[in-house]
């Protein structure tokens, strides 16, 4: 499979009615730009507004963002989720139109999406409807997707990440120092590397990314290579990104390097770590715009979510808000 590299979503706070109309005029202008139908556009992005400002207390977000044949919502709220008996019980929700209220408007929008997925509980709802395109979730081993949101809601993102995946599958996430331009010119380096050939030993591709990088202001790494064929693991980084293999009750934390990508100074120390994977296990990878602490087995279950709606959850009860903000999440679904 061709390397997918994903841009950067804009947040769009959602508080105040006037928002919602303000966030169907961008969405529609991102539907022009990228040849996805107005309408179904800013319908979604219309119910989605409206049930966040009906629904949530105190309203809450929608993250959207360009995708290669379409456009991905993510809307985001803190509670207090739907009623137990409307609540989504399997990866992808059961939810039905009714008479009234929030799961009429989810139907509607349901039947527009390309994909939907749902995760609700007392802590919040995260609601993803994809537009435009196949259904990327439909065969195959992986399951992989994320969220990166710069600081500030919209422009550019200093963070980047990439995937590549066949039998096996290897992952990148990089973090340009700082934020703004500079650094997303640098992050978007090292994605550019990563998708130009096969990624088989991450500290040969760190140490590519350290000389592909020099010139702009650096940054930090860190890559993962998976082959389920031995139930392996290999990793290495540099500079604070971190990841954590979940399996059942088991949690193995993946370590860096100290050292900066892009420098004028020698390339970094790179170790590489192996790590077991077993079958049916979930990757997190994440910036330093995520706090760390966050634990799956507090979103009784999320992991049976797409990958997305993952990764929007951790980001919105861990996000920094000083800096920009990914989280990257694979699944194994063999």
């Amino acid at each position: 499979m061709a390397p997918l590299s994903q841009r950067r979503h804009c947040r769009h706070p959602v508080n105040v009615y006037e928002d919602v109309g303000a966030l169907r005029r961008d969405v529609a202008k991102l539907a022009t730009q990228c040849g996805t139908r107005t309408g179904e556009a800013e319908l979604v992005a219309t119910e989605l507004g409206t049930n966040l400002l009906r629904h949530a207390a105190p309203g809450g977000y929608v993250l959207y963002r360009q995708t290669a044949d379409g456009i991905e919502f993510v809307s985001v709220d803190t509670g207090p989720g739907m009623p137990p008996a409307r609540r989504p019980d399997a990866a992808v929700s059961a939810v039905r139109p009714a008479s009234g209220g929030l799961a009429a408007g989810l139907g509607s929008i349901r039947r527009m999406s390309t994909e939907y997925d749902c995760y609700s509980s007392t802590g919040g709802t995260v609601l993803l409807a994809r537009l435009g395109g196949r259904r990327l979730s439909s065969g195959g081993r992986w399951r992989h997707g994320g969220v990166n949101v710069p600081l500030g809601d919209t422009g550019p993102s200093g963070d980047a990440w990439a995937v590549t995946a066949d039998a096996g599958l290897a992952a990148l996430v990089v973090d340009g120092l700082g934020h703004g331009d500079e650094a997303a010119a640098a992050a978007s380096l090292g994605a550019e590397l990563f998708e130009q050939g096969p990624v088989v030993d991450p500290a040969v591709f760190l140490r590519r990314a350290h000389e592909a990088m020099r010139g702009t202001r650096g940054g930090v790494g860190g890559v993962c290579v998976i082959d389920p064929k031995v139930s392996r693991l290999a990793f290495a980084g540099i500079g604070n990104i971190a990841g954590v293999v979940v399996s059942g009750d088991g949690k193995q934390h993946l370590i860096s390097c100290p050292g900066t990508l892009g420098t004028h100074m020698s390339v970094p120390r790179v170790q590489v770590r192996h790590y077991r994977w077993p079958q049916g296990a979930t990757l997190v990878m994440s910036s330093d715009g995520i706090r760390a602490g966050w634990s799956l087995s507090s979103y009784p279950g999320l992991l049976r979510h797409d990958p997305v709606v993952i990764a929007a959850t951790l980001h919105r009860d861990f996000s920094r808000s000083t800096d920009d903000a990914t989280v990257l999440v694979v699944r194994d679904v063999s």
